[in-house]
């Protein structure tokens, strides 16, 4: 099992103000990153997190308040890629005439094989603005935060003679560089019904999704490091063949929140909500693309990407009592909407010409506990802990989009101060996640090259398989 920490400061102000903190978030299952506000970012909570946990939350509070939540997450990744996994393995000459792909024995299947290391610090924020305007019951509010996505960018390896793309990295087929990120602008409202003791709300949100990617791409979706020729005599030459691909691809699309906050008795707090898709569906992200093949033309052209992002599903128990509080909440995601993402040239006749990726995801829970303790009415302290299962399969674990089972723990302390007008909170927490090892494709006993499985069978792309930690 790997580790990696994450550190998280937030600021609660009662009235309107302005402030600027680094943030970041650490990964729940598949894409879904959202842990800002710590343990107190949840489906009953009433502070401006509510805006994306569970807009129900939101008339829970009173006044006006502000919430800069801000997380530095780091993390170190490695992938090991066997020799194995390499799709043709070249030991002499082939057929007289024939060009025949694949990596050369020796310093080729070094080229294309070892391992590759990753180390990111990261960061991006949670802004939100809670407020009754005045009138008893009524919450609304406003916000800007990142709950789906990632970025990474590899480190480089040792350099192989004759082999100018080893540098890159083992992983350099799915990923050198890159980030895929759903960004939420959203407003919410809601209203306690105070003879009903419940509280309902909805959110409205743009989203804003992109797709950036730099990566070791062919033609033919191999990881081919040449073209070999050879003549009648056996002689017999190489000719290098591994390119590389580029896209950039972004879209806008609207998505609806809704849920409801139940008190059954003082103190008390059972919520439920449901986050929808970005766009209701398959979104269509649009942008540019580079293709550089080894041996041609680089070839700049307009590009779409074909997409399906989850819906969640959220529920959450809390409960007050005296200078204590314990909680506890979950979500379900529907990764399993995320079956492949198709990558194309704009007007192409042949469909997800520059990518076509399964992805086959599986649906996810998530599940955390929590408790609290007051020292003083202004200063808490508090603790957590909680599980996430993993969103990809065995058959499409890759280093671009990789995850895994994880648990966390996490503790910090909330500070009022200013007669409660201001609020300030640290945590750390701690993601360990479970090492993963998947196994090659099978070869062929006559041509020497792997029969790709499953989904990949009709989708042209490297075998990832190889040891996974992080």
């Amino acid at each position: 099992m790997k580790r990696y920490g994450v550190q998280r400061a937030s600021t609660f102000l009662a009235a309107a103000a302005a402030a600027s903190l680094v943030a970041a978030q650490a990964q729940a299952g598949g894409l879904v990153v959202a842990r800002f506000g710590g343990e107190h970012g949840h489906p009953t909570a009433s502070n401006p997190t509510a805006i994306y946990y569970n807009p129900a939350g939101l008339s829970l509070g009173s006044g006006t308040r502000l919430m800069i939540d801000a997380t530095l997450a780091w993390r170190a990744y490695t992938y090991e890629r066997p020799p194995e996994a390499i799709g043709q393995i070249l030991d002499g000459a082939y057929d007289p005439g024939t060009p025949q792909g694949g990596t050369p024995s020796g310093d080729g299947v070094a080229a294309n094989s070892g391992k590759a290391e990753l180390f990111n610090v990261l960061a991006s924020p949670f802004i939100g603005v809670a407020s009754d305007l005045g009138i008893e019951g009524l919450g609304v509010g406003a916000g800007f935060y990142v709950p789906i996505g990632g970025q990474s960018k590899w480190s480089q390896t040792d350099a192989v003679a004759g082999y100018p793309g080893a540098e890159d990295g083992a992983q350099r087929w799915w990923v050198e560089e890159g980030q895929i990120r759903s960004l939420y602008i959203t407003a919410a409202g809601s209203y306690y019904i105070k003879p009903a003791r419940l509280a309902l709300g909805i959110g409205v949100n743009m989203v804003k999704s992109e797709i950036f990617t730099v990566r070791a791409r062919n033609g033919d979706g191999s990881d081919d490091l040449v073209n070999r020729y050879s003549d009648a005599d056996g002689n017999f030459g190489d000719r290098l063949k591994e390119g590389r691909g580029l896209v950039d691809l972004s879209s806008w699309d609207l998505a609806l929140s809704a849920g409801l906050v139940y008190q059954p008795i003082d103190g008390m707090y059972v919520g439920l909500s449901y986050q929808s898709q970005p766009g209701f569906g398959e979104n269509t992200l649009e942008g540019r693309s580079l293709k550089i093949l080894a041996q041609s033309e680089t070839v700049e052209a307009d590009a779409e990407a074909i997409q399906t992002m989850p819906d969640i599903v959220r529920w959450g128990w809390r409960w007050r009592e005296g200078m204590n509080e314990y909680r506890l909440f979950g979500d379900y995601t529907r990764w399993s909407v995320f079956e492949n993402q198709c990558i194309q040239s704009v007007g192409s006749s042949t469909p997800c010409d520059l990518a076509n990726i399964p992805r086959n995801w599986e649906d996810t829970i998530g599940v955390r506990a929590g408790y609290s303790r007051w020292i003083t009415p202004s200063v808490e302290l508090y603790v957590g802990a909680g599980y996430d299962a993993s969103a990809v399969p065995d058959e499409t674990l890759e280093p671009a989009l990789y995850d895994a089972e994880k648990v966390t723990a996490g503790l910090g302390g909330r500070f009022s101060l200013f007669d409660d007008s201001l609020g300030i909170a640290a945590t750390y927490t701690q993601v360990i996640y479970f090492d993963r090892e998947t196994d090659p494709w099978p070869r062929d006993p006559n041509t020497g090259r792997l029969i790709p499985q499953g989904a990949f069978a009709s989708a042209a792309n490297p075998n990832s398989a190889g040891t996974y930690k992080q």
